[in-house]
């Protein structure tokens, strides 16, 4: 007869018969809990952030001499496209969407996020689906790519991306409509209303250029001519990875922001209304999937031509802007209108939302037609502004909330200062080629442009200042797994009023 202690007994050295850490890993492999989903694209969206650090290092170096190429022409081609690629895919939307799915159910007091199979699906769809891309860059298969066997990888890979995101932001808009304990939308956190309307606009969005995949895929198979196969690719789904569509993907960062100074301030937010209309705003860049293409500002023959210019120009650039102002703003109110104070998340959220601000602007002006920065460096540079701004949005959201989510709160004074480097790193990557591209240096180019005066020195500055940018992303990385493995730090944030 069996006892219940033989029972034990048995049961234990069945368990012990697979190897520890086989065992943990078969639990991450299958967890659906928001922890570590959400922890599993932000580590990975920071080692993206890292190879685009990379690789905007070297493109910058490579630029230095406009006579003479280091790099093999087919593989600097793949190279500015990967480096946007990584930019957007890699490391803005999934570094986003993991800081929503991590912090979110916390703003809302519940356990998990809604359908947490489903994000789960969308975490290891994406994380599939960024490989396969990255392998295809490596065939010489991406856009502009001369491998047809790799150019088909690459739409692949580019597909699972894309149902990768749209799964996860179905999981966080579900969350945030059906997990708020009886609270209006009104009465959420502003954090969890902007991860409520990026993920909105993720799911509306990204389908449409998912659409566009499989109509290239079926051309690029069947015929390679109506769409001008790889070589024209970016023409067609450049939009996805363009300003202002990528507002979409960073308006996490608006919340972050808000919530930050209510909770170093220990105030509440006294135009509480209007952040939650700013951070709305940011949902207009959705019509970007309808047209598919930026509007340019043109200056007509006629007052009747000028206006029906303007106004789409208006609408598609200048009206997201307003967003990421009205936030900033009222930000500093609530800071004002509190007990004033000086923390690493307010301001690395404060930092990370003027750079994705000064993005915005860059793109902007860079379609108002008589200023002839259309397809030079200032679209890269805006490009990198909101992406690394974004990266310093993340840094706050994690000093912010990973206290309350983990036990464990990160140091404040480390933090601060690293926020500070990154904000030097994101001006030296990005203000440089501002000012090359009023200097006509084309964009995804080394070669064809004329490398004295300052193009010279802005392109080694915009290396220098990528390669600060992967130190911050790596010593950001080093402080968690400290702080992981030493005492618990206090949070200072726990007391703060909500937001």
């Amino acid at each position: 007869m069996t006892t219940a202690v033989d029972s034990r007994v048995s049961s234990s050295a069945g368990s012990s018969s697979v190897p520890a850490p086989f065992t943990a890993l078969g639990r991450w492999l299958t967890a659906a809990d928001h922890v570590r989903v959400g922890a599993s694209l932000v580590v990975v969206a920071f080692v993206w952030a890292i190879i685009a650090g990379v690789v905007g290092a070297v493109l910058g170096f490579e630029r230095l001499d406009a006579g003479s190429a280091l790099v093999d022409s087919d593989a600097l081609t793949q190279l500015f496209s990967a480096h946007r690629f990584a930019l957007v895919f890699g490391v803005l939307a999934p570094l986003m969407l993991g800081v929503s799915v991590l912090t979110v159910p916390g703003q809302l007091h519940a356990s998990n996020v809604s359908l947490p199979r489903l994000a789960a699906f969308g975490w290891w769809a994406w994380l599939a689906g960024s490989i396969v891309a990255l392998i295809s860059y490596l065939g010489n298969g991406g856009p502009g790519g001369g491998d047809e066997r790799y150019v088909e990888t690459y739409l692949l890979g580019l597909a699972l991306v894309i149902v990768g995101l749209v799964a996860v932001s179905v999981s966080v808009a579900t969350t945030v409509l059906t997990r708020r304990n009886g609270r209006r939308l009104a009465e959420i956190p502003v954090g969890a209303f902007a991860a409520l309307v990026s993920s909105i606009g993720v799911a509306l969005t990204l389908p449409v250029g998912l659409g566009t995949v499989a109509y290239l895929w079926v051309d690029f198979v069947n015929a390679r001519v109506a769409f001008g196969g790889a070589d024209l690719f970016d023409s067609w789904l450049g939009w996805l990875m363009r300003e202002p569509q990528t507002l979409v993907l960073a308006a996490p960062a608006l919340g972050i922001l808000a919530d930050a100074a209510v909770r170093t301030a220990k105030s509440r937010q006294p135009l509480r209304g209007a952040v939650l209309v700013g951070v709305g705003v940011a949902a207009t860049v959705v019509f970007s999937s309808v047209t598919q293409q930026v509007h340019v500002f043109q200056v007509g023959k006629t007052p009747f031509e000028t206006v029906q210019s303007f106004v789409p120009f208006a609408l598609f650039n200048l009206l997201p802007l307003l967003a990421p102002l009205i936030v900033i703003l009222l930000s500093l109110l609530a800071l004002k209108a509190g007990t004033p104070a000086l923390s690493a998340a307010f301001v690395a959220a404060f930092l990370g939302v003027g750079m994705v601000f000064t993005g915005l602007v860059g793109s902007a002006a860079m379609h108002v037609d008589s200023l002839g920065l259309v397809g030079t460096t200032f679209g890269e540079a805006a490009l990198v502004y909101v992406v690394y701004g974004a990266v310093l949005s993340a840094i706050g959201a994690l000093a912010l909330h990973l206290g309350s989510v983990t036990g464990r709160a990160l140091p404040d004074t480390p933090v601060l200062l690293l926020s500070l480097v990154g904000f030097i790193a994101t001006v030296l990557s990005s203000l440089p080629h501002y000012i090359a591209g009023f200097l006509d240096q084309p964009a995804a180019t080394a070669v064809g442009y004329d490398d004295s005066g300052f193009v010279g020195v802005a392109n080694a500055i915009v290396g220098l200042g990528h390669a600060l940018m992967v130190v911050v992303v790596l010593a950001f990385a080093g402080l968690i797994a400290k702080s992981r493995r030493g005492d618990a730090v206090a949070d200072r944030y726990t007391q703060g009023a909500g937001a």
